[in-house]
């Protein structure tokens, strides 16, 4: 038989009302590691956060093709030509639509011209290093407005048509192949701003290179 124990020669004995305090310890036991474990997780995503910021400091500010599956020859090729050094009125935009120039028409061509200008022939020229480079398809489209004119085109669709394919013509003696182009012209049919201005009416006379991505190439 063993010996009992008497009740106050055992210190750690607990009275029976007492038990309760095994489960309130069991308790704030499992809370401490459960506590303890969400921890552990957040601090896991503030590293893969960390790492996901990291990976997205080589794109262009505002890249539109981060998350589009688009090409990442479309995302260097829009930080690149943003690098360069380009008259005021040469404008680059990146976009769902692709990555696009705009040449207005104080740099391209004068009022009626479709002559291409100094201005404009030295910007294509520091381009064509990254134009060249691509394989993807280039929409070159004209636009005028009300106001500009020319003897020999006598509408404004064909004016515009005509100083698209000036520019195309150029970009065919770069080597470019004609296969990856496509000219189009609108005419006054699509102004950036409402013509009430000489400064506006300015704008709105351009040319634009639309560098296509892979999904639109033709």
């Amino acid at each position: 038989m063993g010996q009992l124990i008497d009740e106050e020669e055992c210190e750690v004995c607990v009275p029976f009302d007492q038990e309760w305090i095994f489960t309130y310890g069991d308790l704030v036991t499992l809370l401490l590691c459960f506590f303890i474990l969400l921890f552990s997780m957040c601090r896991t995503d503030v590293e893969k956060s960390k790492q996901i910021s990291e990976s997205l400091k080589s794109m262009p500010p505002g890249s539109p093709f981060i998350f589009s599956g688009q090409s990442s020859n479309l995302d260097k090729a829009s930080k690149e030509l943003q690098q360069l050094e380009m008259p005021d009125d040469v404008k680059v935009n990146a976009s769902k639509s692709g990555v696009e120039v705009s040449f207005s028409k104080t740099v391209a061509f004068d009022q009626g011209s479709i002559e291409l200008k100094d201005k404009a022939i030295k910007a294509l020229n520091k381009m064509m290093p990254i134009i060249g480079q691509l394989q993807n398809n280039i929409e070159i489209s004209g636009h005028t407005d009300e106001s500009d004119s020319n003897q020999k085109y006598p509408s404004n669709w064909e004016l515009s048509v005509a100083r698209a394919s000036v520019i195309a013509a150029f970009l065919e003696s770069k080597l470019i192949p004609i296969k990856r182009m496509q000219v189009a012209g609108y005419g006054d049919t699509r102004p950036r701003f409402f013509p009430d201005t000489a400064y506006k009416r300015n704008l709105n006379r351009r040319v634009q290179i639309l560098l296509l991505p892979e999904d639109k190439d033709r």
